[in-house]
């Protein structure tokens, strides 16, 4: 065997290796599960089943954040026959859980190969190009999320395969269809990616080689991935986007809510990619356009995508008042590292020639160590916690409610992925996922109003309520009106995340509709005071 053939055979054995190391290292999340997991569950077993797309049986709703995994979780269900129904029991695993986790480490694995790809067609060399995927293998919270059951790995793999793309339509002028299709693929995943679509779309008409062309071929892409999905959509719901961005559209935040969550963005991404960001931002102060930017236009468009999309997607986020966890920030981690590779290689290549041998184990080094460190000590170990309290707390209660009311009973519930999928009743979701009516009452009023006024009326009158707060049974403290909540029992879970460490209890209410009627009667009833009253009043308050 030649010298050259030599180092193609190391090389994929090299890579061979870096893929089992990848997937051996998802097994510490091998039974995590979270209470979104049972959402797309639902979705899956109503489609499966021929129900549609319905969380509730019956009741078509956009309430699944990515079309893309639920349509391709209930077509492998129904292809290799997966059993889509909950256990009966609180501590097996549902087989389609099983498909979930199995998917979601191919995807995971698969971004990891197309990244590397990706560092080839910048033209990066093999070594190189190998740190970048073994980056993304080494991510913590892409191998959290891997075996979660969530869409996120999903999307990570059209983020990557869109980035592969266009590198090729940058880097190389190939055509941008293939990059539309990818862009088109991972709006469908996860909605905040059409704003990377619209950015790839700018992008290509300003920076790429017939910019026009690239941009119209990339748009055409998408749509040709987009439009059968928005026709479905709009005929089945009456909508294009999910009932969660059409909630968030009417909560922007400003001041100091937004720096706020802008910081916790801030800690989520240092926790796990603090060397590639340090080598981004120290080339932005130090390197200047002309020199850290290269003189190819094409390329140069490349890498101002992907800081834009690195950029822009937390700002997004932040703006929106979504409560950031890190799964939604990983859809910008591809870039980001993309980011901090390309300003490592340039940091040495300029400054440090001689330390080329020794400097990208050095990286990867560190890299491995601190994000091992944070799966070992903190993500891991939390994962475990909260799947085992899950279980023990959602997933009893929806088995309870199966086994101890009738089928026509309603539920009010702030969480209902693993409570609607095991209790198999109907469910009025108090923050409007799958109840839109609800989703601008909470927004503008807040989730204590909507228990403690019962504002979730307007979607019908359920039978029980269960409400998430760290006191126990707190909505059953008497009233001078009277409390409509006859307090049944409570289930506590440990924590709802690495960020909710607290003792949480979901607590179980019945329901006395008579109560709140003869409340309404008797506040009608009262007489109105007269006018000299109300100014006196305001006076007196005025004081």
């Amino acid at each position: 065997m030649s010298t050259p053939e030599r180092a193609v055979a190391a090389a994929r054995l090299s890579f061979v290796a870096l893929l089992v190391g990848a997937a051996l290292a998802l097994l510490p999340y091998a039974s995590y599960l979270t209470d979104d997991t049972f959402i797309h569950f639902q979705f899956v077993k109503h489609l499966a089943l021929g129900g549609g797309l319905s969380f509730n049986a019956g009741e078509p709703t956009y309430g699944m954040t990515s079309p893309l995994w639920t349509l391709l979780l209930a077509g492998l269900a129904r292809l290799l026959h997966v059993p889509v129904a909950a256990p009966a029991d609180a501590v097996s695993m549902p087989p389609i859980a099983w498909l979930a986790k199995a998917c979601g480490a191919l995807f995971h694995l698969l971004a990891i190969a197309l990244l590397v790809r990706t560092g080839r067609r910048l033209g990066w060399s093999r070594g190189l190009s190998f740190a970048l995927g073994a980056l993304l293998a080494a991510h913590a919270w892409a191998e959290r999320w891997a075996l979660s059951g969530m869409e996120t790995p999903l999307a990570v793999f059209c983020v990557v395969w869109a980035w592969l793309e266009l590198a090729g339509t940058f880097a190389e002028g190939k055509g941008a269809v293939g990059a539309g299709v990818a862009l088109g693929a991972a709006a469908l995943a996860r909605p905040e990616c059409h704003l990377l679509l619209l950015l790839a779309v700018v992008a290509l008409a300003l920076g790429a080689d017939r910019g026009r062309r690239r941009a119209a071929q990339a748009l055409l892409g998408s749509l040709l991935v987009l439009v059968p999905w928005l026709i479905t959509a709009w005929v089945s719901f009456h909508r294009l986007l999910p009932n969660t961005a059409a909630a968030k559209a009417g909560a922007w935040i400003h001041g100091g809510a937004a720096l706020a969550a802008l910081r916790a963005e801030l800690q989520i991404v240092l926790a796990t990619d603090a060397l590639p960001l340090a080598f981004f931002v120290l080339v932005l102060a130090l390197g200047g356009r002309a020199t850290a930017l290269p003189r190819d236009r094409g390329r140069r468009a490349f890498w101002i995508l992907n800081a834009s999309w690195t950029l822009f997607l937390p700002l997004f986020l932040a703006a929106a008042g979504v409560q950031v966890v890190s799964r939604y920030l990983l859809l910008a981690v591809p870039s980001l590292l993309l980011l901090g590779t390309a300003s490592f290689r340039w940091v040495v290549a300029t400054s440090f020639p001689g330390a080329r041998r020794w400097a990208l184990p050095a990286f990867l080094a560190w890299f491995v160590a601190q994000n091992a460190a944070l799966t070992a000590f903190v993500s891991a170990p939390n994962a475990r916690e909260h799947t085992t309290g899950l279980r023990f707390s959602l997933v009893a209660l929806g088995l309870w409610a199966r086994h101890h009311t009738p089928p026509e009973a309603v539920f009010a519930v702030p969480d209902i992925g693993a409570f609607g999928y095991y209790a198999e009743r109907r469910v009025v979701d108090l923050y409007g996922l799958v109840t839109p009516e609800l989703a601008p009452i909470v927004v503008r009023e807040g989730y204590d109003a909507v228990v403690t006024q019962v504002l979730y009326e307007v979607a019908g009158r359920p039978d029980y309520l269960i409400d998430r707060h760290p006191e126990r049974g707190r909505l059953a403290r008497p009233t001078e009106e009277g409390t409509p909540y006859r307090f049944l029992f409570a289930r506590a879970i440990p924590n709802l995340g690495i960020t909710r460490r607290r003792i949480y209890y979901y607590s179980v209410y019945a329901i006395d509709w008579g109560v709140v009627d003869r409340t309404r009667t008797h506040v009608a009833s009262l007489p109105l005071p007269k006018r000299g009253a109300i100014i006196e009043g305001r006076a007196l308050a005025a004081r």
